[in-house]
């Protein structure tokens, strides 16, 4: 008998499909009922071995046709890090699911996550290195080795004299991607950014940044962080919201929305308010108010602080909010009384959402806001080396952080910019040699001069620190369960190569043999310093179940621990301008689905219909019904929303839920490349916005206004006959 994860032998594969598929249904159970939080009661292997978790690369002779093989690993589909297991069967992929034992998803998963296989199997994948041979946009590419590719790269960047000259872009904050490519520019003295996720939120140094206990608050006011769509992590915070809303044992939690337009998270909330855009932060200001000035709060409050808020009370600020001051003193009293009152907030708006949880009083709390443990001491990585040179940049603010007529080479990695900011373009192209690493030819790679193709995450090796709400850090390892389907490779095994190329200070920087040399000396490091067993059992842990969860307490964390909190401070507050010519306000909000367009080459998520209009296979533009018949506009009828910097023609969908003032748009669709199933689908919305702006995440507002046009447009919703679409589509 065997139990627990690891192999299965020649003869315990033998057993019936009976029993494989009698476990399969079992499983199922065991995560929609939350059951199986150790390894006894998710897969205990007793007479059944095909209900083992199987780490990769079984040798051949060990594997038996028709059996499956679970092996765990971590998605790489969004930030947030959830655990995951893949089915393989004769050296395919064919199913992932949620691990139930990491303590981030706990066997839940999103949409995103359970279409990771359409990204290794995906037809347009590049196949191998590639130089350009016409010109730039043209497509016309030529098939080269692997060795040529890196000798042409290594002889650009010798060409570079000075560190503004060569730079490398990635939005791999800390995996190995990110910690090849910082020595590596660090020992050429050249320099490298990391491009921040959309829903980054700057207040909370993220990925190390706070967490929220959702589960044990009593009340929630959000100030438009769509936690059930695509806030920090979904999955780990929609768990938790489910956790929250019981009432088994305790009372229901009460929560409260504040967006002009309400979401997915929205619609579920017990009261949705709707205040101007932009102006969510005004409304956590007159809340903190009312608080401060009943002298309902809990926290350390200064003098200065007080005299400050009283500039933001419900009374003056209702005007300019379009929320009732009657209503914000009410909710404000409720939330100061509650057992264990939270608040959270979108980009833009977590700052005034923090100064709420200082005043009451809920910092490392349980229901409130926990310091997460991540640091230097909990990142195996990082004790391999310090975060070192990287400087972090926001989508949008690409074009002029990077001042990019100063460049010479650039190396790109997982982000594509003409297509996030398509007035980059024209900056990229004036660029004398772009290397992209890029697995499809997106707006960007179409643009460069040399591919290198990644690796997709079923195929690569990496590893993350994380922080789940349960308490404590998460190490999860990225490895392949499959061999490579085409003739690519892993980023950061390039830049090693490239590093060996290049030789003196690059090659002396990094010395390691390969990704998964990094992976298993930053796990043996980590190991000796958080005092487990030993390097050997740490790295079994993580083969077999994909992730070690453990405390390391730094003497700074224990400081910050044991220290009071200083009184908070008022955080900046800035209202969109007026504008006569624009009068309405256009939203742009994350496709829960396509995230920043990433995604959208997957036909599965394409088809996936929005949980709020059921739209799929295109982008439509949201209006209150009020503001449709005020300018006779019926429901398809295409639209052209202007502004300042641009326009985007889209079909019309009369939307309730949304301020009359506001228009919202998805974003994510819209691609003129990025392969068959993204191309020509939807439109961009990036446009209407000026680059300077922060970008593309919760609270992208700009002032526009709305024109009708003569042509009519087709919102496909789900329920609907799609022939018609199908047909049109470029792989019919």
């Amino acid at each position: 008998m065997v139990s627990g994860f690891g192999f299965a032998t020649p003869n315990q594969k033998l057993e019936t499909r009976n029993q494989k598929t009698n476990f399969m249904k079992r499983r199922e159970f065991i995560i929609l009922s939350g059951i199986g939080a150790t390894s006894a009661s998710l897969l205990s292997a007793c007479g059944h071995p095909e209900e083992k978790l199987i780490p990769a690369f079984i040798p051949d002779d060990e594997y038996v046709p028709g059996i499956d093989y679970w092996k765990a690993s971590t998605c790489g589909m969004c930030p947030a890090g959830c655990g995951i297991i893949v089915r393989t069967r004769e050296h395919k992929a064919n199913k992932i699911e949620g691990n139930p034992l990491h303590p981030v998803n706990h066997g839940a998963l999103c949409a995103r996550g359970q279409a990771g296989l359409q990204v290794l199997y995906n037809p347009d994948r590049i196949k191998g290195p590639m130089k350009r041979i016409g010109e730039r946009g043209e497509g016309k590419w030529d098939e080269i080795s692997w060795d040529e590719a890196i000798k042409i790269l290594a002889d650009e960047l010798r060409r570079t004299t000075y560190a503004e000259e060569a730079i490398f872009v990635t939005n791999d904050m800390t995996g190995v991607t990110a910690h090849v490519a910082n020595r590596l520019m660090e020992a050429l003295r050249r320099n490298a950014y990391v491009v921040l996720p959309l829903s980054y939120d700057p207040s909370s140094e993220y990925p190390g940044g706070p967490l929220f206990d959702l589960a044990n608050a009593t009340y929630l006011i959000s100030f438009g962080a769509r936690f059930l769509e695509v806030w920090h992590s979904p999955v780990m915070y929609s768990l938790a919201y489910g956790e929250f809303r019981s009432s088994v044992g305790k009372p229901r939690g009460k929560f409260i929305q504040i967006e002009p337009r309400m979401s997915l998270t929205g619609g579920n909330a017990d009261e949705w308010l709707a205040p101007t855009p932009g102006n969510e932060v005004l409304a956590a200001l007159a809340l903190a108010q009312v608080i401060v000035r009943e002298k309902l709060h809990k926290g350390v409050v200064s003098t200065d602080l007080a005299n400050d808020l009283t500039a933001f009370a419900p009374e003056t600020t209702a005007a300019v909010t379009d929320i009732p001051h009657e209503k914000l003193i009410r909710i404000a009293r409720e939330f100061a009384k509650a057992e264990r009152p939270l608040a959270i907030g979108a980009p833009g708006a977590m700052g005034a959402a923090m100064l709420l949880n200082r005043i009451v009083d809920n910092t490392n709390k349980s229901g409130g806001v926990l310091r997460s443990e991540s640091n230097d001491e909990s990142s195996p990585l990082r004790m391999l080396a310090p975060a070192g040179r990287f400087s972090t940049i926001s989508h949008f603010r690409f074009p002029e952080t990077l001042n990019l007529h100063q460049r010479r080479v650039m190396m790109i990695h997982r982000f594509n910019p003409v297509f996030v900011t398509p007035a980059v373009r024209e900056g990229i192209l004036r660029i004398p040699f772009i290397a992209s690493f890029s697995s499809f030819l997106d707006e960007t790679t179409e643009l460069a001069d040399l591919v290198l193709p990644d690796h997709c995450d079923f195929e690569r090796w990496d590893v993350r620190s994380t922080s789940a709400t349960t308490g404590g850090i998460v190490i999860s390892l990225t490895q392949p369960v499959i061999e490579p389907q085409h003739n690519t490779r892993q980023t950061a095994d390039v830049l090693l190569d490239l590093a060996r190329e290049l030789g003196g200070d690059a090659a002396n920087a990094l010395s390691y043999e390969s990704a998964k040399d990094i992976v298993e000396k930053s796990v043996a490091k980590f190991a000796v310093n958080s005092r487990r067993a030993d390097a050997d059992t740490a790295w079994q842990e993580l083969i077999d179940r994909g992730m070690i969860e453990t405390t390391v307490e730094s003497k700074q964390a224990q400081r910050n621990q044991s220290n009071k909190e200083p009184s908070p401070s008022l955080p900046g507050v800035s209202i969109l301008a007026e504008d006569s010519e624009y009068p309405l306000t256009a939203i742009i909000y994350e496709s829960a689905s396509h995230g920043d367009g990433s995604y959208a080459n997957l036909p599965a998520l394409q088809e996936v219909p929005d949980p709020m209009t059921s739209v799929m296979w295109g982008s439509w533009v949201e209006i209150n019904p009020r503001t449709a018949r005020s300018l006779g506009i019926k429901e398809g009828d295409f639209i052209d929303i202007q502004t300042r910097t641009g326009d985007v023609r889209l079909p019309a969908l009369l939307y309730p839920a949304i301020r009359p003032d506001v228009v919202a748009i998805p974003f994510g669709r819209g691609h003129s490349a990025y392969g068959r199933y993204a191309k020509n689908v939807g439109a961009n919305p990036a446009p209407l916005f000026p680059t300077s702006e922060r970008g593309v995440g919760l609270d992208s507002i700009v002032r526009a206004r709305v024109v009708k046009s003569n042509d009519k447009g087709e919102l496909i919703r789900f329920g609907t006959d799609l022939q018609q679409l199908m047909e049109k589509k470029p792989w019919r």
